[in-house]
């Protein structure tokens, strides 16, 4: 595919983009050998009416060994091994595409899929996991309209909305996945969001809110429980003024799940804490990062608690207070740990990325060449686009240093990736604010990157104060702090691309996502009354 640096909207090029298929979910199989996944197009975007999604299985140490699950015609979702390792499970609207929402059981050795939950339901359903022996699967739905609500929203009569009178609960169910029996185990009016099976497979533990309202998180906060499956009987661990997530019920009997740092604020940074089931009091402690990286995940592997750390502009795979075990330089775009039981071995399958390349399956073990898997980016093989460049600064207050990125456009580079010239540069601030950017094909979020670099613009990616990836203090200079802080950091920072001869002074364009939006206008207001470039 030629290189194109003309001014003119490159179609060819933008539909290309726009139909790469991006991993989404990735698992290991329980024997570490196979890989599961999805894949489906890279904004959420659709082709047609009905959003798509394919499943994929790979050889976990084969050179490109995926292929196609499934057809492809179908949203089939969130794929999960039964814990025999002979079944996958999947969310799909293959019932009645685009409307259904239900699980199917599909077998590695033949035959066709099997529909576990009813194929009738369209509230969609959130979330599932297997229990530890595989016998149930627990997942959460809110309730499905009632005859009367249907005929009426068919006439296009439906009754008028009054405030919190008819709130679309979400209640955790449980299927037998052999005889398809299902029941509700916790409902009433409780809010379920995440949930995590004990290590035993007799209690769950989940998440509830009073309402499925956006704010309610942060106004009555979330309660973490736990429901014995045999009686239903629940019993409250804590409340956390918070949207957690990640809720995890380890080996070592505690639950862990990731949240602000302090744990009531959703704009600092991000770290990981527990609580104690059999504790005779309700609370939660504090266990891990926040400080100079921030949580990112949580995975229970081979009896072990890991954490993805957020440090800067890559993440790090260690174990709960202990070693790393993964650091590629990379964000980790989905990702899977495998623990070999015999030698104690750690493998990595993640999808990994940079500007310049699409997301593709690798596995990683120490000592060893990364295997890629897939071949997703082949559409792109051709194609130079850009290469990344780490740009640093103080504060024009002295207090902090400042991170950036510069995407450089292969056509505007020269042997060392540094721009020949000073270039034409997007300035492209992400929103949150507590959210960072990376060195992804996508970081910048609908293609904007790869396709503005075509075109032969820089493009500079500030990290201003209230980032993640640096921990409490770095993110929570936002509170209170919006339009002072953030606002001086990305004029220093750009300042700092003009000065090292990235980006061209008289040439730039900003934009900007969600939380900038009003410090949008203050940089308008304040650049017309002063511009320096």
């Amino acid at each position: 595919m030629a290189q194109s640096t003309t001014p003119g909207f490159d179609k060819a090029f933008a539909q290309t983009l726009c139909d790469l298929q991006v991993p989404k979910v990735l698992k290991f199989s329980p024997n570490g050998r196979q890989l599961l996944y999805s894949t489906s197009l890279i904004g959420g975007h659709r082709k047609s009416k009905n959003a798509l999604s394919t499943l994929w299985i790979a050889s976990s140490s084969e050179p490109n060994s995926s292929r196609q699950l499934t057809s492809g015609l179908f949203n089939d979702t969130w794929p999960k091994w039964h814990p025999d390792g002979n079944r996958v499970a999947f969310l799909s609207d293959r019932a009645k595409v685009g409307e259904s929402s239900a699980i199917w059981m599909l077998r590695l050795d033949g035959g066709d899929a099997v529909l576990i939950t009813d194929a009738e339901n369209v509230e969609d359903i959130e979330t599932f996991l297997f229990s530890p022996d595989g016998r149930i699967i627990a997942y959460v739905s809110s309730d499905e309209k009632s005859e009367d609500e249907k005929e009426k929203s068919e006439k296009d009569e439906p009754d008028p909305e009054v405030w919190g009178e008819k709130w679309a609960f979400a209640r955790l169910r449980l299927v037998d996945v052999e005889s398809h029996e299902t029941k509700v185990l916790v409902g009433g009016d409780k809010h379920v969001g995440e949930f995590s099976w004990s290590p035993d497979g007799k209690r769950i533990a989940f998440m509830s809110q009073e309402s499925p309202h956006i704010e309610e998180a942060m106004l009555t906060g979330t309660t973490i429980s736990t429901v014995d499956v045999e009686n239903g009987k629940v019993t409250e661990l804590c409340k956390v003024i918070n949207e957690p997530y990640d809720l995890t019920w380890a080996p070592d009997g505690q639950v862990y799940f990731i949240t602000g740092v302090p744990a009531d604020k959703d704009t600092g940074g991000r770290a990981v804490y527990k609580t104690d089931p059999k504790a005779d009091t309700r609370g939660f402690v504090r266990v891990a990062c926040g400080v100079d990286d921030d949580a990112g995940g949580l995975h229970v592997v081979g009896g072990k608690v890991l954490v993805k750390r957020q440090v800067r502009f890559v993440d790090v795979i260690s174990e709960l207070g202990g070693d790393d075990l993964f650091d590629e330089q990379k964000e980790f775009w989905v990702y899977d740990v495998f623990i070999n039981p015999e030698t104690g071995a750690s493998t990595l399958a993640a999808s990994l990325s940079d500007v310049g390349t699409p997301y593709d399956i690798f596995v990683i073990e120490s000592g060893k060449e990364k295997i890629k898997i897939s071949n997703h980016g082949k559409p792109l093989a051709d194609r130079s686009l850009g290469s990344s460049t780490v740009l640093t600064c103080r504060s024009t207050d002295d207090e902090v240093e400042l991170d950036s990125l510069y995407f450089t456009p292969s056509s505007k580079a020269n042997s060392d990736k540094r721009p020949t010239e000073p270039l034409p540069t997007f300035v492209l601030i992400h929103g949150g604010p507590t959210s960072r950017d990376t060195d992804t094909f996508d970081t910048t979020c609908f293609n904007w990157a790869p396709y503005i670099l075509s075109k032969g613009y820089g493009i500079l990616l500030p990290q201003y104060r209230g980032s993640s990836g640096r921990g409490e203090k770095f993110a929570s200079y936002s509170m209170g702090g919006q339009g002072k802080y953030d606002y001086a950091d990305v004029v220093a920072i750009t300042d700092n691309a003009i000065k090292k001869g990235f980006a061209d002074p008289k040439k730039l364009i900003r934009a900007q996502w969600s939380s900038w939006s009003g410090v949008a206008l203050q940089c308008s207001y304040c650049r017309s009354r002063s511009m320096r470039y």
